[in-house]
């Protein structure tokens, strides 16, 4: 279960490379795509009449097309995926398993023990698994076409279970997210502060890199949660994904590497902070030693559902947004993650606001207001993913664009002067360098990688600027 360093390893060093056993739709996804390039499609296979494929693709996996146009599939009604999409993935996987040249990649994964009686009946993974893909593959015909593996309706659920504790969520060319299921890059011990990247290509190849020295002895570890969550938050995911509790470092700590993600302001005291104690009764105390008042870990989560709800039903608009940031912001830590999100949206429509502007009258206001909330995450970002970090490397991408921005727009409008504008561009060009430095180990055909070119070119347009108004 676990990788152990046996030699000190450096900061960017690749520890594996995996491709992907199979990449394939959530679930729940109603929208047919390409078997081949996992685009949007309208048409399928004129061959196998199965399998969806976009304009640009006239063919996919050779295996899959042959068992539905002339092998033991054939049989099965044509109408299959287009009727339960949602039983993609496990398809792919069995399919896979039918493949005599293929079956022995898919072994680690179904060598896996599945203990069913953790899931059976519950709500939620279970019930979704048994109605979108167990039931209609029963019901196909397709368990008696593949009569050799002797399928039963607890293998079906162990195999969903396998492909959802073995994924990482990839992206496709159109920006659709999609799962890619890795034996082994999914199979490494979980830390809510990893010590190494994981970063996913165009191909969605998965090349495993260190995020910090590692020493001899220390175990290779990953991070199969969102690092922006608070712990509570995270130990929900962990169990309802991978059935397992977390007791790492940031877990273990009441206020998460210092960062108080999940503190509540003191309702006793003008100057304290109230963090979870998850360790002893689950309740939020305050850390203040004249205090110690404690509020009630009922009352805590009744609030955060409360807040969460009402993010929802924000749909996207500012006001709304920052009527939620102004009503709640005397309640939390100014970092707790709740605040972060609600920063994060209002930051999001504020940059999409100022592309709308940009070729009318740019608005000073609304881009302070964004370069705030950008500063707002930067420390937050580099606390929780220490090392080289994928997270922080876009945060400050998002706090360049915006303070070169405003930075120009004040320039241009004499609110600064030339040296004043020089020393802000000296500023933007070390942020710009140092977010270069931590997407160096990018491959050039990832997302990140395409980042990485958007920077320099950022870089390349300071650097131009500095050379007219100042060293």
């Amino acid at each position: 279960r676990h990788l152990v360093v046996s030699e000190r390893i450096e900061p960017g060093e690749t520890l594996l490379d995996e491709q992907p056993l199979l990449v394939a739709p959530h679930w729940e996804c109603g929208q047919l795509k390409c078997a081949q390039c996992m685009q949007e499609s309208y048409i399928i296979c004129r061959r196998c009449q199965v399998y969806p494929l976009c304009m640009d693709c006239s063919e996919h996996d050779a295996f899959e097309c042959d068992f539905f146009a002339n092998g033991a599939g054939s049989r099965i009604a044509k109408d299959l995926l287009v009727k339960n999409y949602g039983i993609c993935a496990l398809l792919k996987l069995l399919l896979l398993l039918e493949d005599p040249a293929r079956r022995a990649h898919c072994q680690p994964l179904v060598d896996r023990p599945i203990e069913l009686s953790h899931y059976r009946d519950k709500h939620g993974m279970w019930q979704e698994h048994e109605e979108q893909v167990v039931q209609p593959l029963l019901a196909s015909g397709l368990i008696e076409a593949l009569a050799e593996q002797q399928l039963t309706s607890d293998i079906l659920h162990a195999h969903c279970l396998r492909i959802d504790s073995h994924a990482f969520e990839v992206t496709a060319r159109d920006g659709d997210t999609l799962k890619g299921v890795y034996v082994c890059g999914a199979s490494l011990p979980h830390h809510c502060v990893p010590n190494t990247v994981v970063a996913l290509d165009e191909q969605f190849n998965m090349k495993l890199y260190a995020a910090v020295p590692l020493e001899s002895g220390t175990i290779v570890h990953t991070s199969y949660t969102n690092p922006l969550m608070g712990t509570s938050q995270r130990q929900h995911q962990l169990r309802l994904t991978r059935h397992m509790d977390c007791a790492c470092s940031r877990c273990a700590d009441p206020s998460e590497l210092g960062t108080h993600m999940s503190s509540m302001k003191c309702k006793d005291c003008a100057d304290g902070y109230a963090v979870c104690e998850l360790a002893a009764s689950g309740d939020w105390r305050c850390t203040n030693t004249s205090c110690g008042a404690v509020m009630p870990a009922s009352d805590v989560h009744e609030l955060l559902s409360e807040v969460g709800t009402a993010l929802v039903d924000a749909k996207g608009e500012l006001e709304a947004y920052e009527a939620l940031l102004t009503q709640h912001k005397p309640l939390f830590h100014p970092n707790h993650f709740l605040l972060l999100d609600i920063k994060q949206n209002i930051a999001s429509i504020l940059r999409a606001a100022t592309l709308m502007n940009s070729l009318n009258e740019p608005c000073k206001q609304l881009l302070q207001r964004r370069v705030e909330l950008c500063a707002d995450l930067l420390p937050v970002c580099r606390a929780v993913v220490p090392g080289i970090s994928k997270l922080y490397a876009i945060a400050l991408f998002e706090y360049l664009v915006a303070f070169v921005e405003l930075s120009e727009l004040q320039f241009a409008e004499a609110d600064i002067n030339k040296k004043e504008y020089a020393a802000l561009l000296t500023r933007a060009r070390a942020v710009a360098k140092e977010a270069l430095d931590l997407l160096q180990f990018e491959p050039e055909n990832s997302a990140e990688g395409f980042l990485g070119e958007r920077i320099g070119m950022e870089l390349e347009r300071i650097e131009s600027d500095l050379l007219k108004y100042g060293k």
